[in-house]
């Protein structure tokens, strides 16, 4: 049978859904790409969610985006990167994308928006952002992975919005997580949308950001001397 040539003189523009052509230099055994050394410097005075529209004179030079939001709100920074930069690009900071790991999902799956998260924070360091690690974790069994890719001694961002702290399990899962993350990955500073345990502040620094678009307003206010 003859092929048409149209078919192969270009590649569909989901050939390559999983970027398994675009990998980033990695130091763990997952191929999970390895971030840059972000310094304690760059902590943001405030943090806006992703796509959040913004009117305002003043720069935004001081804000940094996050992903603390229902994954299929910010699934297009994976699957149409180059196209979400166009959101991205009034902003110097960003947060990785905090792609969930729930603890009964399969591993690979869990590993594999670890590899995500990292990515992208990869990708967006390429492309001239300063990016700060988005660090989660479900059970013990994904501190094999979980922590992968993000430089020790730097600054590191965390949310407990969504956790039932309330619920024994739930906390136990949250706290220990945490203190394993400060015990390998020694970070200077953590970022925390929305409050965190007590006990998590006897474990590191902390900057708390608030939750609510109308507090943060008044939280980037406060920062701009007003």
């Amino acid at each position: 049978m003859t092929r048409t040539s149209h078919r192969w003189q270009s590649k569909p523009g989901s050939f390559d859904a999983l970027h398994a052509g675009y990998r980033f230099r990695a130091d763990n055994a997952y191929g999970i790409p390895a971030l840059r050394h972000t310094p304690v410097s760059q902590v943001p005075g405030w943090l806006v969610p992703y796509r959040q529209r913004i009117r305002a004179n003043e720069p935004l030079d001081d804000g940094c985006v996050h992903f603390f939001l229902h994954d299929y709100r910010f699934e297009t920074v994976w699957n149409r990167p180059y196209k979400a930069l166009a959101a991205l690009a009034p902003y110097q900071m960003l947060l990785t994308p905090d792609f969930s790991l729930y603890r009964d999902w399969p591993l690979t799956l869990q590993l594999w928006n670890v590899y995500r998260n990292r990515w992208c924070g990869r990708f967006w360091q390429e492309e001239g952002f300063t990016v700060i690690p988005t660090v989660s974790w479900s059970t013990a069994v994904t501190y094999d992975f979980c922590f992968l890719g993000v430089p020790r001694r730097s600054v590191v961002a965390v949310s407990a919005v969504g956790v039932n702290l309330d619920g024994p399990l739930e906390y136990r899962l949250f706290v220990d997580g945490f203190g394993e993350m400060v015990r390998r990955l020694e970070p200077q500073v953590v970022l925390s949308y929305g409050r965190l345990p007590a006990v998590c502040h006897e474990l590191a620094e902390i900057v708390t950001y608030p939750t609510r678009w109308t507090n943060i307003r008044a939280a980037r206010r406060k920062q701009m001397g007003r």
